[in-house]
């Protein structure tokens, strides 16, 4: 329901490790202006595979069975998403505890906080 959208200053964060849905997912974010994405590139994988085996169960592998395409008609697999900010982690601060993402991420919703006018508390 409309009345129950959420339309309060949102981020994502996305990353370079992200396949499938984790694809299609901020690429609906950024396309319908929902908030900033925060993070690395997305490499283009937004299609679903079925997983099948035949009689020798060691041969295991998927067949593309659903992919999606923009309105425009060109379809996300091998489309890289790039994210307003970029940001990557380096594995030194994430061994110290450190999440660059996170913060980079909490910065630019503060930003997008500042320009943003709630009618009510």
């Amino acid at each position: 329901m409309p009345s129950r959208r959420y339309n309060k200053p949102s981020v994502m964060i996305i990353g370079e490790a992200n396949y499938s849905n984790a694809h299609g997912t901020p690429w609906v974010y950024k396309y319908k202006k929902m908030g900033s994405l925060v993070g690395m590139p997305v490499p283009g994988t937004m299609s679903s595979v079925t997983w099948e085996t035949l009689q020798d169960p060691s041969l295991y592998f998927g067949l593309p069975v659903v992919g999606y395409r923009t309105e425009q008609g060109n379809w996300l697999e091998n489309t890289q998403l790039e994210p307003d900010v970029k940001v990557r982690n380096t594995p030194e601060k994430m061994a110290d505890g450190v999440d660059e993402q996170l913060e980079a991420a909490v910065k630019e919703l503060l930003k997008e906080l500042k320009d943003f006018h709630y009618w009510g508390k």
